[in-house]
């Protein structure tokens, strides 16, 4: 064996072992064939390119379609899963934020989140949560069968978090590193699930209209809740800890979780639940280090450990659940034969 051979050889274990079991021999020989002879002494190694598509292959067998080994398929449905419901949340607060924006920009006092009327700063916040409304674009396209618009619409939407950590950074402001993780992890873990989940192996589902504006149906809650709850009258610290967006957002899960869990039909709903848990745990664990701010922040801290351990406590029930009902893994070609 060359130097070559052994080396694409360590590439393909990049993909499952019952695939390489099928077509490992075929796929080595395909590429021996296309560089031909290479000498040890020039110590050959596969082009990048190469490796990258053998990467992007391993991706879209393990997060399987239609057709798939049920294994893969049902990890290819979490992943799915995990796009969307991340994708539906932030777009909700997107277009909250919007909601935000028309009442900042419509009043007549100066609101600091915005800037001052006709400043620089009022200008590009203004620009920034337009942008952000992009991940309800993301959500609609993907939920209508329309995966390429989908991804472009979802990077688009990722530019309000970074320039949110971007504008702290420039301005010298302490943030805590688990908040600057929170942001992005919030922000970019659906745009990776999207990307990596919705392949070009997965055809495209046209789900009804009003799937589709489901975030815009959450952002009016939002809205709604904001406006109706008479905040002057609101004395107990605790609850405003469930009337952010986070807030809001760890309620709804609790729901869905507990739904999901009582009901234990796949394993997809509740790996992706379990892995969203996780995003929405990072904010509220951001918040610990409020502890000692007096009794107000000590009303705060004990209500975000309450969320944090309701938030844990669920995700790993979740996880359980989900693993528990995964398929078994496909066992390779030459295992699937007992010997005497």
């Amino acid at each position: 064996m060359t130097l070559l051979e052994q080396r694409y050889r360590s590439v393909l274990r990049l993909l499952p072992a019952s695939y390489r079991a099928e077509r490992e021999e075929e796929m080595v020989d395909a590429f021996m064939e296309m560089y031909g002879d290479a000498p040890d002494e020039t110590n050959p190694r596969p082009p990048w390119s190469e490796i990258a598509s053998v990467l992007a292959l391993s991706v879209r067998i393990r997060l399987g379609t239609t057709g798939s080994a049920p294994r893969f398929l049902a990890w290819g449905e979490t992943v799915r899963l995990l796009a969307l419901i991340g994708l539906a949340f932030q777009a909700a607060v997107a277009l909250s934020g919007v909601g935000d924006l028309l009442r900042g920009v419509s009043a007549d006092s100066e609101f600091h989140f915005f800037g001052a009327p006709g400043s620089p700063k009022r200008l590009l916040e203004i620009v920034v949560t337009i942008i952000g409304a992009c991940t309800a674009v993301a959500f609609a396209a993907i939920m209508r069968g329309r995966p390429r618009e989908a991804k472009i619409a979802a990077l688009l939407g990722v530019l309000p978090p970074v320039h949110f950590l971007i504008k702290h950074v420039v301005a010298g402001e302490p943030i805590l590193p688990l908040e600057d993780v929170a942001h992005l992890a919030s922000a970019g873990v659906p745009v990776i699930a999207l990307f990596a989940g919705f392949h070009a192996d997965v055809p495209p589902v046209r789900r009804p209209w009003w799937l589709a504006l489901l975030p815009v149906g959450g952002a009016l809650a939002l809205q709604g809740w904001v406006q109706v709850l008479p905040w002057d009258r609101v004395d107990s610290p605790w609850m405003y800890l469930w009337m952010d967006p986070a807030g809001a957002g760890i309620a709804v899960f609790a729901v869905i979780g507990v739904f999901v869990l009582a009901r234990r039909r796949s394993s997809s709903w509740p790996l992706a639940l379990s892995i969203y848990g996780l995003l929405l745990l990072l904010p509220r664990l951001s918040l610990l280090a409020y502890a000692n701010e007096g009794e107000v922040g000590t009303i705060l801290w004990v209500t975000a450990c309450g969320q944090c351990v309701l938030l844990g406590v669920l995700s790993a029930a979740l996880a359980f659940t989900g693993l528990r009902a995964l398929p078994r893994a496909q066992p390779a070609l030459g295992d699937r034969f007992v010997h005497p």
